[in-house]
């Protein structure tokens, strides 16, 4: 994406992208990319992109520095940033603001549309490029996502919305605090503990069993279903083993040796 930016603004700052691009060849190590490398070396990988990255966000702002501002029209003032723990609903950048702006670029030689998920503390108006107000939905971001270790966010909810971005090109959209009087009434969340699930719309139902698991998908449209039998999610326990021998390897990176045939459940209870 940096390089597309870098080429499309002209900005010649190819040799400032390098510490990315070694960063990122040397990710593409096996350990590195299957997790098997030592911790120490997991830190130096993590250290290298990161550098790498904020090297890439000063190219990012030269190009969007050229890119954003219409005919005849100043550069903006405010500089870009990149949300790097968006995956774990957090964006501190934009905590509380009374409004900001979200800049999303495609990178594929198509259109694309997906639903974006900004966290927020409250509600917002979004509008597109063209000053449309878009449909949006204010959703809760899950108590596990919350309790992720290293996530510093107070924010509990994110706004969803549908975005349609060109080919190798990028979309603006602009995000205002609703009034007090105007914000939407929380989502109704239920919770099933060990019971049967059923999620349905008009096109299609879903139906979960007292474990969590999924029993069948079902077209309403076109009344034909698929079910799914002896679905669930299992562990082997791994053969500890001293590697004094070679029958006595353990389990780990290099020999998947279960101590059993029979694999554990995850959990006997689920919630939903």
């Amino acid at each position: 994406v940096t390089r597309h930016l870098n080429a499309f603004a002209n900005t010649n700052a190819r040799n400032t992208l390098f510490t990315l691009s070694e960063a990122m060849g040397v990710a593409q190590h096996h350990d590195a990319v299957s997790g098997t490398e030592k911790q120490e070396v997991a830190f130096d990988y993590a250290q290298r992109l990161s550098e790498g990255i904020q090297a890439a966000e000063g190219i990012i702002n030269q190009a969007y520095a050229k890119l954003l501002p219409k005919d005849s029209q100043s550069p903006p003032t405010q500089l870009q940033f990149l949300c790097q723990l968006s995956n774990i609903s957090q964006c501190l950048g934009i905590e509380g603001q009374e409004r900001f702006t979200v800049t999303l670029w495609n990178p594929l030689i198509h259109q694309v549309t997906q639903h974006i998920r900004v966290p927020v503390r409250t509600d917002y108006t979004v509008r597109d490029p063209t000053g449309a107000t878009l449909f949006t939905e204010l959703v809760p971001i899950s108590q596990a996502v919350q309790n992720i270790p290293g996530r510093t966010s107070l924010t509990q909810k994110q706004i969803i919305f549908k975005a349609t971005l060109p080919a190798l090109g990028f979309n603006t959209y602009y995000f205002e605090k609703k009034p007090d009087e105007e914000k939407n009434e929380k989502s109704a969340v239920k919770i099933t503990h060990n019971e049967e699930c059923t999620l349905k719309n008009q096109h299609l139902r879903v139906d979960f069993d007292d474990q969590g698991n999924l029993h069948q998908i079902v077209n309403l449209d076109r009344n034909t279903g698929v079910q799914f039998k002896s679905q669930g999610f299992y562990w082997y326990q791994g053969f500890a083993g001293n590697n004094s021998r070679p029958e006595f390897q353990a389990s780990g990176a290099y020999i998947f040796r279960p101590l059993a045939s029979d694999p554990q459940p995850v959990s006997t209870t689920r919630s939903m």
